[in-house]
This record gives structure tokens, C-alpha cells and sequence, in this order.
């Protein structure tokens, strides 16, 4: 737990890692990438519409199709923005702006039979006058989740293992309130923890929730530390959490070991927030106004979007290229 945690000199990752650059057909816009165990998936747009690609070895690349519902008018046009596997499950999000207010326009699709099919859903599921914001997916044993925001603050959606329809919990005891979500995943004893933050804006705490079912919420807080701390996302680390997110100005980490939080170092910082966070070569690789591994400032082959780990390997998108490197 120490060594992951800690930010020290000996542990320092060279300032100029040796990437690779993986070649995908055609123009592409990348905004995920995720590791499978024996497949890496990538995702974004490509052509005005959604796009996905799968990689046995991170260096060639197959896309996937995909299959809108007949009728869908959104779905043709959106781009994926995060994608979640368990082993062969595979699920992702898709968005796009439409209506008259430019709103997000928001489904889910699911991996079946070699191939991503959106899913049906009401309007209300995502959108409708409560919506907020509609965040990352996460898989685990027992299926699919969501985490977001709705008017009444942290909103989870949930799905079981076929990902096939996704139940939206809002107003949730627990939950609900003062508080943010930003992102969720599984525990190994398949409940799923929400991170995020509760209180005011300038004295924001970091906040965690865990539910085995998505209806009924327990707080399970990490350390209380002054002034604002979000956690915006968190990522399994064996039977560990591993999660990153604001505090103060700077960015922050904090582990979750055998039901307890403790928080860890302070390091960069970017108004924007942690985009992404992956684990490669046992470090914490963030993804935040540029790159740091283990806490330190790296230099990206370009502006980076996305990371995700296997190993010593890892896996960063950027606007339009995927490259590989070993941490």
C-alpha cells in the first residue's frame, strides 16, 4: 500500500519513456480505453458516428461494428465516451448533443454477438428535466453501473450482466443530497462504491457510498481534510481501491485497504480535474491537464485523453492516435 502511495525519489519513471505508436484506420476521435485481462478496447467516433476497436497485443487493431436500435435517431451520430469490462462482458456510453438546447443525448450499448448494440430506454433515463451529468461506467460481478448526477444530486444507474437495460436510482436514500458523483466501481465482494464529494463548493469532502443493490446507500467516507477534495475516479487495485481526484488546487490519492480509506500524497494539479487513472508497472498513472505517473510530471507523445494499464504495460489514447509504452 506504501509503495503505491507514496511519491518518492527512487521510484522515479524516466522522463522519456520509449512509446509506440499504434496505427488506427482512418480518422478517429478517441475518448476511452480500457483493459479486458486478454483484450484492450479503445473507443470514441469515428465518421460522424460511434467507434470501438479491440487488441489482443495493443499493436494491431480489428474495429467493431455497431448495430443502432431501427429507429434511433441519436444513437448513428454519437460518440463513446467510457467503456467498462468484466472478462467478455463489455459495455460502453455514448453521447451526442441534440434537442433544442444542445442538451447531451445519451444511450448505452452492449457487446453481443461480435458486435455493439444500442439499447432501448426511455428518455427520462438519462435526459428529462433532472438531468445533470452522466458519468463513467464500471463493471463487476454482478453487472453494470453508472455513476452521475441528477437535480437531486448522486444518481447511480445499474444493469445486470447483459447490460441490456439500465435502471436509473435517483432520490436515493443515502446517496441523494448535497453530494456529487463522479465515478464507480466494483468491490470484490461485488457492491459497488460511488466516489465523489458532499457539503458546500469551497469545503467540498471527498465522499464514498456503497450499495449491494443500488437502492439503499451507506457513507464510507475517506479521512476528513480541509478545504475542497472531490475524488472524480477510482479504479480496483487487487483487492484494493486505488482513487484520485482534487484537493485543494493540487491532485490527491487516496487507497482503499480492507474496508478503510487513508489518504495519500498531494501532487500537480489542473483546473480541469483527473480525467483518467489507470495502474501500470504497480504506479498510479493519472491523466489531468497532462500526464503524471506515480506523482510526477511525464512527458505525453501527445495531449493525453485516456490511460489504461496491464501490467508494465500501458496504454495512452490521445485525441486521435493510440500509444503504448512499458512504466
Amino acid at each position: 500500500m506504501l509503495a503505491v502511495l507514496s511519491v518518492s525519489a527512487c521510484s522515479k519513471p524516466s522522463s522519456s519513456l520509449s512509446w509506440r505508436e499504434v496505427s488506427l484506420p482512418g480518422a478517429v476521435m478517441l475518448r476511452d480505453v480500457a483493459d479486458c485481462g486478454d483484450r484492450w478496447w479503445a473507443a470514441g467516433g469515428a465518421g460522424g458516428g460511434p467507434a470501438a476497436w479491440t487488441s489482443v497485443d495493443g499493436v494491431t487493431w480489428s474495429s467493431v461494428p455497431f448495430s443502432p436500435l431501427p429507429a434511433s435517431y441519436y444513437g448513428p451520430r454519437e460518440v463513446i465516451n467510457s467503456v467498462a469490462c468484466a472478462g467478455e462482458r463489455v459495455a460502453m456510453i455514448g453521447a451526442v448533443p441534440g434537442g433544442a438546447h444542445g442538451n447531451p443525448r445519451v444511450s448505452t450499448w452492449r457487446f453481443a454477438g461480435g458486435r455493439l448494440v444500442e439499447n432501448a430506454a426511455p428518455f427520462e433515463t438519462y435526459g428529462g428535466d433532472q438531468a445533470v451529468d452522466v458519468g463513467p461506467m464500471a463493471a463487476g460481478p454482478s453487472g453494470f453501473a453508472i455513476a452521475g448526477n441528477r437535480s437531486s444530486g448522486g444518481a447511480a444507474w445499474i444493469a445486470p450482466p447483459s447490460a441490456r437495460e439500465f435502471r436509473l436510482i435517483e432520490n436515493a436514500p443515502g446517496l441523494a443530497g448535497k453530494t456529487v458523483a463522479r465515478d464507480v466501481v466494483a468491490l470484490p465482494d461485488g457492491r459497488w462504491l460511488v466516489v465523489g464529494g458532499s457539503g458546500g463548493v469551497l469545503d467540498q469532502r471527498s465522499a464514498a457510498w456503497v450499495s449491494s443493490d443500488g437502492k439503499d446507500w451507506s457513507r464510507d467516507d475517506p479521512p476528513v481534510s480541509g478545504g475542497f477534495n472531490e475524488i472524480q475516479r477510482v479504479v480496483p487495485d487487487g483487492d484494493d481501491l486505488l482513487a484520485a481526484g482534487m484537493r485543494g488546487t493540487a491532485f490527491g490519492l487516496w487507497r482503499w485497504h480492507a474496508g478503510a480509506w487513508t489518504a495519500g500524497p498531494t501532487f500537480g494539479g489542473d483546473a480541469s480535474g483527473v480525467r483518467s487513472l489507470a495502474l501500470a508497472g504497480g504506479k498510479p498513472v493519472l491523466v489531468g491537464g497532462g500526464l503524471f505517473i506515480d506523482g510526477r510530471s511525464v512527458p505525453a507523445p501527445a495531449p493525453p485523453v485516456a490511460v489504461a494499464g496491464r501490467g508494465a504495460t500501458l496504454l495512452l489514447a490521445s485525441p486521435d492516435r493510440l500509444w503504448i509504452a512499458t512504466v
